[in-house]
This record gives structure tokens, C-alpha cells and sequence, in this order.
């Protein structure tokens, strides 16, 4: 069965400010240690380390004109037509595509098969969040509900319309499509983006943690975003009363959020035992969540995967997890799973793992064990390559 040679990945973004960057940079030198030529090629967006450092871009834009750019992206399509006439590769694999590089790199992609693999909704919705604030997770297709509940501003509503009508004409371009989660599988074939194979990522055997510190740390990691639920987190710190009085909180990352989390924890009276980290690179941040009792991914939207949680269990650290999305699936028996949005339930797990330094560090232990047979024997890279290979067979 022939094997790629070369392999043009195209991602919305360069640098490593969130999960999907790393899964690109993660799929580019995982490609490139098995002895395949891989090049990343993604918008101008955002500034990047030289390590981090595309080897092609195209323009990007954050201004106010991005949801025109969006929608239909020349230089993008142009771009891409080029590095495929150039380094002639043998798959186009795309992480993401429709916050920058648009559906128009789909109409050059008739020469050469192509895998997507999704780890957003945006697909199937203008957000890429299927949830609605204030009202939850959302099951409608996208339309003028969008801009009626909020999601979409007026002027951004036809944009938005108009991106999701020409990325379902140019599906058909796509020879494969991929999600990381029976969840997420389900929703997109729902909204019709059928999923050909669910692929879970691989999570790095991270040095297990050896002593959490003395006093307790309820950590988080990830965006400040409000589909994030660190909210819920403040307020079930805040909830559990004297039996979580002694604890810290950790709250790792940044985000548009972040003005009205300092605020919450100013209002329940937690700003002396709550540390703010700002972002932090992957290694940086892993040193600074060793500390941990536990972890806790309070998601309200339903994520893809959650790389942070099975980061978590790999460290050795106990996770609580709300059951939104794939978090459930990736968690299974290595962790704690609550309502998501319920303050109550997560406030009496708290209790539950901080209130015994034991507890916590076998459920630490339990997660690992987990991690290290489910999610660190999965070689999503190597699945990602028999998919090229099947593509080139047939």
C-alpha cells in the first residue's frame, strides 16, 4: 500500500496559543518523524515562535473586516494553489479553515485528496460553539435564530450565512472527514458534515507528578472564555464554604473573559487565594499545574475532546470534568464527571477530593493508569497516516 511522501497541512492559525495550534504543530512533526515530508501552511493571524514559525502563510486579518476575509479568502485560496503547484503533495490535511483561510481554499483542492479534521463546530455553526449563552447547548440550524439569540451580530449575520452556505458546496472536496470524539462525530453528522473515522488524540506521557503541594490547589487551565465555565468553578470555590476554605485557586490562562472572572472573585471574596498565571506556554503551564489536588475542566459548550483534562490524568493529576461533549468519553473511570453549569454538584466534588490528601492522589494515580493505556496507546498520528494511505489505495 503506498505511503505520503508529502503531506500539506493548512491551519487557520501559526504559534501555539491554543489546542488545535498544538495539534498542527503536533501532526507536522509527528509526520516528519516517520520519514514523510510535512508543511504547514496558515494565515498571518497571530505572531508565533521561531520554533512554532509556518513554513508557508497567507494574509489574516484580526481587524473588523475578518468576517468579510472569512467568508471567502482569494489571497488564502491563492496561497494554498501555489505551495500544492510547488511541494506537489500527496494529501492536504486541514486542521482549520473557516476563521481565516475560508471556504475558498476548498476550490483548489481538486488535484490532490483531502482529510479534515475537525475540532471546532464551525462547520455547523457561525460560533464553532453549539451553545448559546444563557440558554445552552444548541441544536438548531444555523439561521436567523443565530442572530436572534445573540450569537451572530446583525452584521456579521449575512457573512456568516453566506460562509456556511459555500463551505457545504465545497464539502464535497473533502475526501475524508475526521473528529476526534464519538461526541463530536455525532453532532456533526447531525448537522451534515458526516464523520468518516473518530481518531482520538494521542496525549504525551507527561513525568508524572511525584508530591502535590501542602495545601490544597483547585487548578484551572485553558481560555478565559465564557463556554469555558470557569464561572461555575468561582462560584462552587466560593460555595463549598469552611470545607473549601483552606484552598487555593489556580486559574491558568487569559482570555476575553478575564475582567469579569477577577471581578466574580473579587464579589465572593476570594481574590487573596486566587492566582491569575496569564498564559503560559505548554511547558510553563504543566510545571505550574504540578501543584494541583485537582483539575477542573467546568465546560458549559460540548467540547471536542479536551486536551487538558487527559493532559491532567497523564500528570497524574485528579480531574473533574462537567458532562458537556466528549469530556465524559475522554475521562470514562480516571476522574469525576458533574452537571454541567451546576454549582451545587461541583462544589460537594470539591469537597469530595481536597477534604482527603488520599483521596486526591489516588485519584490521580487512577486517571494516569487510565491515560497511559487509553490515551497514550492511541497513535493518532499513525491513524491519521493509514487514512492517507487508504486514500492513495484507492
Amino acid at each position: 500500500m503506498p505511503t505520503p511522501r508529502r503531506v500539506l497541512i493548512l491551519h487557520d492559525y501559526a504559534g501555539g496559543r491554543g489546542g488545535a495550534e498544538h495539534i498542527a504543530l503536533d501532526l507536522r512533526r509527528g509526520l516528519r518523524l516517520r520519514g514523510i515530508e510535512a508543511r504547514l501552511l496558515t494565515s498571518t493571524a497571530d505572531p508565533c515562535n521561531d520554533d512554532q514559525a509556518p513554513d508557508a502563510t497567507c494574509p489574516g486579518r484580526t481587524d473588523g473586516l475578518r468576517v468579510m476575509s472569512e467568508t471567502w479568502n482569494p489571497a488564502a485560496a491563492r496561497a494554498v494553489a501555489n505551495e500544492i503547484k510547488r511541494f506537489q503533495p500527496d494529501i492536504v490535511q486541514i486542521v482549520m479553515f473557516l476563521t481565516q483561510l475560508s471556504p475558498a481554499i476548498l476550490s483548489v483542492l481538486d488535484s490532490v485528496p483531502a482529510v479534515y479534521t475537525a475540532n471546532t463546530y464551525r462547520a455547523t455553526c457561525p460560533t464553532g460553539l453549539r451553545w448559546r449563552p444563557g440558554l445552552g447547548l444548541c441544536s438548531v440550524k444555523p439561521g436567523l435564530t443565530c442572530c436572534l439569540s445573540g450569537c451572530v451580530s446583525p452584521l456579521g449575520f449575512l457573512p456568516r450565512m453566506i460562509q456556511s452556505r459555500l463551505a457545504r458546496r465545497g464539502r464535497d472536496r473533502l475526501d475524508r472527514i475526521v473528529a476526534p470524539s464519538h461526541a463530536m462525530a455525532g453532532i456533526l453528522s447531525e448537522h451534515g458534515w458526516p464523520v468518516d473515522h473518530v481518531v482520538p488524540y494521542t496525549v504525551e506521557d507527561i513525568p508524572r507528578v511525584d508530591s502535590i503541594a501542602a495545601t490544597p490547589v483547585i487548578a484551572y487551565a485553558g481560555r478565559l472564555t465564557e463556554e469555558k465555565g470557569l464561572e461555575v468553578l468561582v462560584r462552587a470555590v466560593a460555595a463549598g464554604g469552611p470545607a473549601l476554605a483552606s484552598t487555593r485557586l489556580l486559574i491558568v490562562g487569559d482570555g476575553p473573559h478575564r475582567a469579569a472572572i477577577e471581578s466574580l472573585v473579587m464579589t465572593c471574596g476570594l481574590t487573596e487565594r486566587t492566582t491569575f498565571t496569564g498564559y503560559l506556554g505548554r511547558a510553563e503551564s504543566q510545571t505550574a499545574l504540578e501543584q494541583a489536588w485537582v483539575q477542573v475542566v467546568p465546560s458549559l459548550w460540548p467540547e471536542p475532546f479536551g486536551l487538558v483534562a487527559a493532559e491532567a490524568m497523564m500528570r497524574g493529576t485528579a480531574v473533574i470534568v462537567s458532562d458537556s461533549g466528549a469530556l465524559p468519553e475522554v475521562v470514562g473511570t480516571g476522574g469525576i464527571v458533574v452537571p454541567a453549569a451546576n454549582v451545587a454538584a461541583l462544589a460537594a466534588a470539591l469537597v469530595e477530593v481536597v477534604a482527603d490528601r488520599g483521596r486526591a492522589e489516588s485519584l490521580g494515580k487512577a486517571g494516569r493508569i487510565l491515560a497511559t493505556r487509553s490515551l497514550a496507546s492511541r497513535p493518532w498520528i499513525d491513524a491519521h497516516v493509514a487514512i492517507y494511505r487508504d486514500l492513495l489505495n484507492g
